[in-house]
C-alpha cells in the first residue's frame, strides 16, 4: 500500500519535469515531508491542450457516494482490479492523473515492532505515482476533487518490507501514455512493480504521527 509520502522539491522542479501549465493564483505550494491521507496533494491532469497542476484530496470519493467519509477507505486502488471495481473503474477509464513525489514511507515489521522506512529513487529528483481522480458534489453543492494512488505487488527490493507498493511511472513516455491512452490494455501494462534501483533507509518514528 501507500499510506504516507513526501514531496520536498521546489514547485518549479515539478513544473519543469512534468511540463505542466500552472495558474499562479490557483493554490499555495509548500514542501512537505509527511503527506497523509485526506490531505490535499499535488496532482497533474491532462486537458486537450496541456497538462495542468492542482490540489486534490487524497482519498477517492466516487461520484455516487452519499458522503465524503468513504474517502479514507479509498486512498489506494489495486492495479489488479482498478478496471473492475465500481469505485475505481470510471476514473481508470476517463480520469487518470500523475501524483508527484520524491519518496514514500513504509513500515517494516520485526520482532513485534514497526520500523518506519523512507524509499526514494537514487537518480530522480521527483517521480510520479499512477493515480486516478474523481469529482464529487457535496449535499451543499460544493465540488470536491479527490484522488487515489494505484498500488501493485512489491518488487524484489520491497518484498521483505511489504507485499504491496505504489505504481511508479518511469519516464516521460509512461507519463504520456498514462494520461493520454484510451486503450485499457495499454494502461494496465503500465501498472507494474518498479524495476529500477531504490534507496531504502530508516527514519525517525515521528513519521508515524
Amino acid at each position: 500500500m501507500c499510506g504516507r509520502f513526501t514531496l520536498t522539491v521546489e514547485l518549479s522542479t515539478v513544473i519543469r519535469i512534468f511540463q505542466v501549465h500552472w495558474d499562479y493564483k490557483s493554490f499555495d505550494y509548500s514542501k512537505r515531508y509527511n503527506i497523509a491521507p485526506t490531505q490535499n496533494v499535488l496532482v497533474i491532469t491532462r486537458t486537450e491542450e496541456s497538462r495542468e497542476i492542482s490540489l486534490m484530496r487524497w482519498g477517492l470519493i466516487p461520484h455516487w457516494a452519499k458522503d465524503a467519509s468513504i474517502a479514507s477507505k479509498l486512498i489506494n486502488a489495486r492495479a489488479e482490479t482498478v478496471d473492475q471495481k465500481p469505485s475505481f473503474k470510471p476514473s481508470f477509464l476517463h480520469r487518470r492523473c500523475l501524483i508527484p513525489a520524491d519518496g514514500f514511507y513504509e513500515w517494516k515489521k520485526k520482532a513485534g515492532e514497526k520500523t518506519p522506512l523512507r524509499i526514494t529513487l537514487p537518480d530522480q529528483e521527483v517521480f510520479a505515482f499512477a493515480g486516478i481522480w474523481a469529482r464529487w458534489r457535496s449535499p451543499k453543492g460544493q465540488d470536491i476533487h479527490s484522488c487515489s494512488i494505484i498500488t501493485t505487488e512489491a518488487n524484489n527490493q520491497m518484498r521483505d518490507i511489504h507485499n504491496r507498493m505504489p505504481v511508479i511511472l518511469s519516464g516521460s513516455s509512461a507519463h504520456h501514455a498514462w494520461l493520454a491512452s484510451n486503450e485499457p490494455a495499454v494502461l494496465k501494462e503500465l501498472l507494474q512493480p518498479y524495476g529500477g534501483p531504490m534507496v531504502v533507509y530508516p527514519v525517525d518514528e515521528i513519521s508515524n504521527k
